[in-house]
C-alpha cells in the first residue's frame, strides 16, 4: 500500500525528523558527558521520539506491530517527566533505592501497561485510565516544581523548574484538553503541522541549552588567553566584593534576624541590598546550601537548642520557642529539629 503525502505533511514530517534527529544526538551526548548512563533524561526522550514518530501523518496501518510500541512510549511520556523531574530536583534521588512497595507497585502497572499496548493494542479502559493518570503525574510535577520554587538557591536549578512547568502546563496538558475538546480539528493538516513546527522549537531549545554551553566555554577560554592579567584582576575583585558580601550576611545572621517569621530570601536581599539571584548564588555556592530553609535552619535550629539547655525556660512550651525562632508551625520545625540533630525537641530538652 502506497503512502500519499501532500506538501503540508512533507513539511510536517521534516520538522519531525529533524526534532527526532536532535534527540537522537542529545542520547548520544548524554551517554559520553556522563559516566554512569542517565536513564531519567534517556527514558524522557525516548519517550518523545515514540510522540513525535506516532503523530506523523502517516496511516496507522503502515507502522504495523511498531505502532503499538510507540503508543506505549507516549502514554509513559508522564510517568518519565516525573521521573526526570525528581532526578533534577530531589537532591540524591534515586528511583532504584525507594521503598520496596513502591518499586513493587510501578512495575505491576508498568507491566499492565506493557499487556494493554503491545497485547491489546491499546483496546481497553485501562488505556483512558492512564490518561487521567498522566494529568495526575503532570499535575504533581507541577507542584514539585512550584512548592520549592522560591526557596531554591540554585539559580540552574530554578530555570529548570521553571521550564518544566511550561513543559507540562503550556504543552503536554493543553495538548490534551485540545484534542478531548477539539476532536474534529486534531487530525487537521493545520493542527498536524503547528504541532510538528512547535516540538521542533522546543526539541531545538533544549538541544541548545546543553551543547551551546560548551561552545560558549571554548570562546571564554580563547578569551582568557588574550587578556589573562585582567582576566585575573577581575576575579581578585569579584572575590574580595564575595567576602564583604559573605561578611555582611554573617553579620546580619549574628545579630539574630533568621529570628523573624516568614522570612524569605527576597526580604534577607533587600536587608543585604543585593538582588535575589546574586544572594542566592552567594549562600549556595560559597556557604553550601541548597535551599533557603536548610540556610534558616542551621541558625534556627542551634538556637533553640540553646533555649532547651535553659533551666530557666523549661517551662516555656517548645511550640512557642519554635514560634520564637521564626517557625510558622509546629510541623516544619519538629522535622528540621530531627534531621539535624537526631533527635526530637523532647528528647534533646530531657538531656538537661
Amino acid at each position: 500500500m502506497e503512502i500519499t503525502l501532500s506538501n503540508i505533511q512533507i513539511i510536517e514530517l521534516f520538522f519531525r525528523f529533524c526534532a527526532v534527529g536532535q534527540l537522537g544526538l542529545l542520547i548520544v551526548f548524554l551517554i559520553k558527558k556522563y559516566p554512569l548512563l542517565p536513564l531519567p533524561q534517556i527514558g524522557l526522550i525516548v519517550c518523545l521520539i515514540s510522540y513525535i514518530l506516532l503523530t506523523t501523518p502517516i496511516e496507522n496501518v503502515h507502522f504495523g506491530s511498531l505502532r503499538n510500541i510507540l503508543l506505549l512510549g507516549t502514554d509513559l511520556i508522564p510517568l518519565a517527566v516525573l521521573w526526570f523531574t525528581l532526578d533534577k530536583l530531589k537532591i540524591n534521588f534515586k528511583l532504584f533505592q525507594q521503598a520496596k512497595w513502591l518499586l513493587l507497585l510501578i512495575s505491576m502497572w508498568l507491566l499492565t501497561l506493557m499487556y494493554v499496548f503491545l497485547i491489546l493494542k491499546g483496546r481497553s479502559i485501562l488505556h483512558d485510565m492512564n490518561h487521567a493518570v498522566g494529568i495526575v503525574v503532570l499535575l504533581w510535577v507541577i507542584y514539585i516544581c512550584l512548592s520549592e520554587y522560591i526557596d531554591d538557591l540554585d539559580n540552574r536549578r530554578r530555570n529548570t523548574r521553571l521550564l518544566l512547568v511550561a513543559f507540562c502546563c503550556f504543552y503536554m496538558i493543553g495538548l490534551v484538553s485540545f484534542e478531548f475538546i477539539f476532536q474534529n480539528i486534531r487530525d487537521t493538516t493545520a493542527f498536524g503541522l503547528t504541532n510538528a513546527f512547535i516540538i521542533f522549537l522546543l526539541v531545538s531549545v533544549i538541544a541548545s541549552n546543553l551543547l551551546i554551553p560548551r561552545a560558549s566555554t571554548l570562546s571564554k577560554n580563547k578569551m582568557l588567553k588574550n587578556s589573562l592579567a585582567p582576566e585575573i584582576t577581575k576575579n581578585e575583585d569579584q572575590q574580595t566584593l564575595e567576602s564583604v558580601q559573605l561578611t555582611s550576611l554573617k553579620n546580619l545572621m549574628d545579630e539574630g534576624v533568621f529570628l523573624q517569621q516568614e522570612l524569605t530570601i527576597g526580604k534577607l536581599a533587600n536587608m543585604l541590598a543585593l538582588p535575589q539571584h546574586q544572594l542566592r548564588q552567594l549562600i549556595n555556592q560559597q556557604l553550601g546550601f541548597s535551599n533557603f530553609s536548610h540556610y534558616l535552619n542551621s541558625y534556627r535550629i542551634p538556637w533553640v537548642c540553646k533555649q532547651l539547655q535553659k533551666n530557666s525556660k523549661k517551662h516555656i512550651p517548645i511550640l512557642t520557642l519554635a514560634l520564637e525562632a521564626g517557625y510558622g508551625s509546629i510541623a516544619p520545625f519538629n522535622r528540621a529539629f530531627k534531621v539535624q540533630t537526631g533527635l526530637t525537641p523532647k528528647q534533646y530538652r530531657d538531656q538537661f
